[in-house]
């Protein structure tokens, strides 16, 4: 049988894997190259793309299409977007030049679906019939609980962008055949009558490559990993540091490992005898393997976080907040859950002497993850949409 052929447009391409984003597409292209003949577009808004990235996808895509745009066409493209009440995110991944090249591709492929990832890239597919879109979480939920974090003279800006990317959620809605979104929690957040049929697609994880590493020295007691420039990232690691870590102190010595690309200078000012800051490494899994507990207190953000399926997938017991489980959906037999910084101190004090609890919390985390977040069958949801007339 005859494959049939998808174009992917993503608003960055898909390798190096330290963005969410990223991760989640590569995995989808990886698995449905097994089906389908895939076509990426990726637009690209920061460094030249070499060909090492190139040579990560062009094994599972029959072509690979990077269009550039410019910082003055980014520059000009946001003022734009703030006049028309478009998002600033979607202003600044569109280009008209792009467009057009994009349409070209369109026309010259003549794909059986168009799937756009995030909205950002939403105005490239929107004029066609055979289009999907992955919403992946909802933008405007995550904008709205980082509103505070802003300084006071900032908040109406945000406020505002808050409510032109939620309108613009529900306003793309209608302009796509099929939606896909990581969470219920967040599906419930897109304000459109029919949001109920947007099909959940969780993101997954490789649990062959992200395996425990039982021979691995433990040299930090807690470890928190992420993109160290997304503020929701930037937020859980200073509450770790400056809110938790003093507690944890009061009772026993503790060190922290801090890993993950990019790190913002909030974070590298955390850098002290006991906290390490790492910033990029070539293995994620070496940053996961050096501690003996995952902390996560995610306060913010919204969707589904690969850092703890990642870190579970690896064994590794993890203590998280209420919000990030929301997505997860893990038991009090795989994860801990904590909401203030006092029970997480005290969860770390207790995990790092309870031997009995701390293999318990190790192994059912695993089997968590192996049992429902394996990436085959994450993306066979996504397939059924494919298969789809």
């Amino acid at each position: 049988m005859e494959k049939i052929n998808i174009i992917i447009i993503t608003s960055r391409f898909p390798y190096p894997l330290e963005k969410g984003d990223k991760l989640r597409i590569f995995h989808q292209i990886k698995d449905l190259s097994k089906h389908y003949n895939l076509f990426l577009i990726s637009i690209n808004v920061g460094k030249k793309i070499n060909d090492t990235q190139v040579n990560n996808l062009k094994k599972f895509c029959k072509e690979i299409h990077i269009i550039n745009i410019s910082i003055f066409e980014r520059i000009f493209n946001l003022i734009k977007a703030y006049f028309l009440k478009e998002p600033l995110q979607v202003g600044y991944f569109y280009s008209i030049k792009a467009h057009h090249k994009i349409k070209k591709i369109v026309k010259n492929i003549e794909p059986h679906w168009i799937y756009s990832q995030l909205i950002r890239t939403s105005k490239y597919a929107e004029e066609y019939d055979n289009n999907v879109i992955d919403y992946m979480d909802t933008f405007s939920k995550g904008i709205e609980r980082r509103i505070n974090q802003f300084p006071r003279i900032l908040q109406p800006l945000i406020i505002r962008e808050f409510k032109i990317t939620q309108n613009f959620e529900t306003k793309i809605f209608d302009q796509f055949k099929h939606h896909t979104i990581i969470t219920e929690n967040d599906r419930n957040f897109i304000n459109h009558k029919k949001n109920n049929t947007i099909k959940i697609v969780p993101n997954g994880v490789d649990t062959i490559f992200f395996k425990p590493q039982n021979n691995t020295k433990k040299k930090f007691d807690l470890v928190f990993v992420g993109n160290m420039n997304y503020p929701p990232n930037i937020e859980a690691a200073i509450y770790l540091c400056k809110k938790i870590l003093p507690l944890i102190e009061k009772k026993t010595k503790c060190t922290i490992l801090i890993g993950g690309a990019t790190p913002h200078l909030k974070v590298l000012k955390l850098a002290a005898k006991n906290i390490e800051i790492s910033g990029w490494v070539e293995d994620i899994r070496d940053i996961y393997a050096a501690g003996k507990i995952f902390v996560a207190p995610m306060f913010i953000g919204t969707g589904l976080q690969n850092k703890l399926l990642e870190a579970m997938s690896m064994g590794i017991p993890c203590i998280t907040t209420e919000l990030a489980n929301r997505a997860l959906l893990a038991n009090k037999s795989e994860i801990i859950i904590k909401n203030n910084a006092q029970d997480f101190a005290n969860a770390c004090v207790d995990l790092l002497s309870n031997k009995i609890i701390y293999k318990k919390l190790s192994d059912n985390g695993r089997k968590f993850v192996l049992k429902n977040y394996h990436w085959k069958n994450m993306n066979s949801k996504l397939k059924t949409i494919f298969d789809s007339k």
